[in-house]
């Protein structure tokens, strides 16, 4: 799936008004009380030296300024740029970024959650925080975390366990789940924790995501950041993937969201399917939007050792197979022909396979289909294709906007005009089991 960065520009006048917004917020959580001290996040940026484009390094350096303060939520006034070079290859800068906290525990959850937004950005998708000038698919980020617990009294571990927080998410306190999933995620990131890479973070993540899109004032920009935070660490992340859809969808994204539900119906193939691709599906058809034709693609070349067979699909899919001219598609008569490499009828000529053979699965039932060249059946190029009857039927709705059909909504989902397949809703006592389940492999 393609990770779309979200419109990111600001002119001035989107400028002054965050200013305004950052120092607003600023002087609601600590009125006229000095901090106590500051959260601080040392942030190096690279990227490209014709990044700066004509700027002068004073002009270009004003500019990341003001992108780090909109990107870390907070005013231009806690940000400085400690350093800036640059080089035939390369422009890098330093900047420190200052949250400020006192006594209070909202100032506090306030600096720790626009940290690790910061840091996320920063170190995965460093573009969130640099002008657009700058944006480019190589620039790189590196963070440092200065707790300061001595004046913040921010410390690590968090009082709350991810078991914990999961519970909250379960019993819909999004708020407080959200606050124990930013200190799990701080204490990560300040330990420099092997955690950071591994499938516990891409949980904490997808849940800091659900959190932040649930609230009843939804940040959706952070829940798509953090959604996509946690598919960057685990593509195949079920949960992820689906909340990511159903995020596209209540942002009227459909392209988006057929991406993603392209991606779940590989992780999630029929006949079983799974609960994320369903809830999806809900929503789509709830918000009127097509779910189009699902085309697998597939890299015929790669496909030696039986390493792309079986595949289960529904009828009315594709397979659009990409090849050399040294291969072709030769569809035989069944598994006993498929067993033999034995003859059969060419479908997709060697001379197709550059711009792809699309094949139309029309039918239900087994199909077969091998290389015919040389010996490339013997070595295994060959495929079992399983067409399913379509599981899912369901019709739009009257319209309105999407609702939420993942566990622990707010409103039920309206009822299906097609009967659901067996296992498609998920309760929610299940899906409290399901998160004890994932918070019982989890270090806090």
């Amino acid at each position: 799936m393609r990770l779309v960065l979200p419109d990111v520009r600001h002119g001035h006048a989107n400028v002054h008004a965050h200013e305004n917004d950052a120092g607003e917020q600023r002087r609601q959580l600590l009125g006229n009380r000095d901090p106590t001290g500051y959260l601080k996040v040392t942030a190096k940026l690279t990227t490209k030296a014709t990044a700066t484009g004509s700027d002068t390094d004073a002009a270009f350096k004003a500019k990341v300024k003001t992108a780090i303060a909109v990107g870390g939520d907070t005013c231009e006034n806690d940000v400085t740029i400690d350093a800036f070079a640059k080089s035939s290859n390369s422009a890098v800068v330093d900047a420190t970024v200052r949250y400020p906290v006192d006594a209070t525990v909202a100032s506090k959850e306030a600096a720790i959650h626009k940290a690790v937004a910061l840091m996320t950005k920063a170190m995965y998708m460093p573009n969130w925080v640099l002008p657009e000038q700058a944006h480019d698919a190589s620039n790189t980020g590196a963070v440092v975390l200065d707790l300061a617990s001595n004046t913040t009294q921010v410390t690590c571990p968090g009082a709350k366990t991810y078991a914990e927080a999961a519970a909250s998410v379960t019993a819909k306190d999004y708020a407080g789940a959200r606050a124990a999933l930013n200190h799990i995620a701080l204490c990560n990131y300040q330990t420099g924790s092997s955690a950071l890479g591994t499938s516990s973070m891409a949980d904490v993540c997808n849940l800091l995501g659900f959190s932040n899109r649930k609230l009843s004032n939804p940040d959706v920009k952070l829940s798509e950041l953090y959604y996509k935070r946690s598919l960057q660490i685990k593509p195949n992340h079920v949960a992820a993937n689906g909340y990511l859809g159903e995020l596209y969808v209540q942002t009227n994204k459909p392209a988006l969201a057929r991406e993603v539900l392209d991606d779940l119906k590989a992780m999630c193939p029929p006949p079983a399917g799974c609960d994320s691709l369903t809830y999806l599906r809900d929503a789509m058809a709830a918000a009127k939007m097509e779910e189009g034709a699902h085309v697998r693609k597939l890299n015929w070349d790669q496909c030696f050792n039986l390493a792309c067979s079986p595949l289960n699909l529904e009828k009315g899919d594709k397979i659009e197979f990409k090849y050399s001219a040294s291969h072709d598609v030769v569809k035989v008569a069944d598994k006993a022909a498929f067993d033999a490499c034995a003859a059969g009828t060419t479908v997709g000529s060697s001379s197709q396979g550059a711009a792809g053979f699309v094949l139309d699965l029309n039918s239900v039932g087994t199909e077969h289909y091998v290389c015919g060249q040389g010996s490339h059946c013997a070595n295994g190029q060959k495929i079992e294709v399983k067409v399913h009857e379509r599981t899912y039927a369901a019709a739009p709705s009257s319209g309105g906007s999407a609702p939420c059909y993942s566990a622990s909504c707010d409103s039920p989902a309206p009822a299906k005009p097609a009967p659901a397949k067996a296992g498609a809703a998920i309760a929610k006592p299940a899906f409290a089991a399901l998160l004890a389940t994932l918070a019982a492999a989890l270090v806090s």
